[in-house]
């Protein structure tokens, strides 16, 4: 069954990426039904969250017009008030080197939470239960989410290599102070994205709209930060998105954010700190160095393996898996 999935997702990327007008001959009615299937189950996943219902406690008698605007009002904010902060940490601390630079601006997501806590307490009136921060199992499904980030990225390692696509060039050891404070910057900025796109932003529009919608609305934020960043095209555009498809499935599937953010915080940190890869297009010390050799399309080139088609893979594979695994 999995083959037969790897072979058509491979064959499907190729014609999107090579022929953008054909995308409509690409989707069948098979794969329309597929999706309808999947959406099915994301709602029955978010009809049992209690995230859900804390959320829809307390509906703002806004209108739709109203209830954009004060969406695209704090997304616009959360994004000036982090470059803001990321100017002033860049004034106040010493900078001698790009990497610094790049540490500084991870470090500085930090904001965001907090406007996002400060949002929905004042103005939404809402409990930081109603964005996924569970009690229940918090360590528990943070633990699970970085060891899927970690399986997830080493999978797609193992693949490249066996297909001849990536190249182990030794160890990154030069580099190793800033490994820790990386390793901190990345849990910083991994979370901070969960937060404002699935805690926030998901749940947000759930509270008036559908759960698919929501979860549509909180994949393509997910895609904006990153449309400035090194190497971005379509195919990276295209596995961002289904991360955030992901990442929405597994926030209503476990009903909290610590898996989400996990999985996050473990895919960036074995991308970059462990492999030696560029994390959506951002270099970064590594413990290990790996080389893409061959085809970019393949191996994801200068954005990093994200943006290659053995992702893809990987990140359907996964969400199949949190779809329709059953213990």
């Amino acid at each position: 069954m999995f083959n037969m999935i790897i072979m058509n997702i491979i064959q499907y990327v190729k014609l999107i990426v090579a022929q953008p007008q054909r995308i409509n001959h690409i989707i069948s009615l098979n794969h329309v039904k597929g999706l309808i299937i999947m959406f099915d189950i994301i709602v029955k996943f978010a009809e049992k969250s209690q995230t859900l219902k804390e959320a829809r406690m307390n509906v703002e008698d806004f209108s739709p017009a109203k209830e954009v605007c004060l969406f695209i009002l704090l997304f616009v904010l959360l994004i000036l008030i982090h470059m803001f902060v990321s100017i002033i940490l860049t004034i106040i601390i010493p900078i001698t080197n790009a990497t610094q630079s790049i540490l500084i601006l991870l470090f500085s997501f930090f904001v965001m939470p907090i406007v996002v806590y400060v949002y929905i307490t004042i103005i939404e009136k809402r409990s930081w239960r109603s964005i996924g921060f569970s009690k229940n199992n918090a360590i528990f499904s943070t633990v699970k989410g970085l060891l899927m980030g970690f399986l997830m990225f080493s999978l797609v390692v193992v693949i490249g290599l066996l297909s001849g696509q990536f190249s182990y060039d030794g160890y990154g050891f030069s580099s190793i102070t800033y490994i820790i404070p990386f390793i901190i910057a990345f849990i910083i900025q991994s979370f901070a994205e969960e937060i404002y796109t699935r805690g926030w932003a998901m749940t947000y529009f759930s509270k008036r709209h559908s759960v698919i919608t929501a979860s549509i609305i909180s994949a393509f934020l997910f895609v904006v930060p990153h449309l400035t960043n090194d190497g971005i095209d379509l195919l990276s555009i295209l596995n961002i998105f289904l991360f955030g498809i992901l990442f929405a499935v597994l926030f209503w599937r476990f009903d909290n954010i610590w898996i989400c953010g996990g999985l996050h915080s473990a895919w960036n940190i074995s991308q970059g700190l462990l492999y030696g890869f560029n994390v959506s297009g951002i270099p970064t010390p590594s413990l290990f160095k790996f080389t893409q050799i061959g085809n970019s399309l393949v191996n994801g080139g200068i954005f990093g393996p994200e943006s290659s088609l053995i992702a893809t893979i990987v990140i359907v594979i996964t969400l199949t898996l949190a779809l329709y695994y059953r213990k």
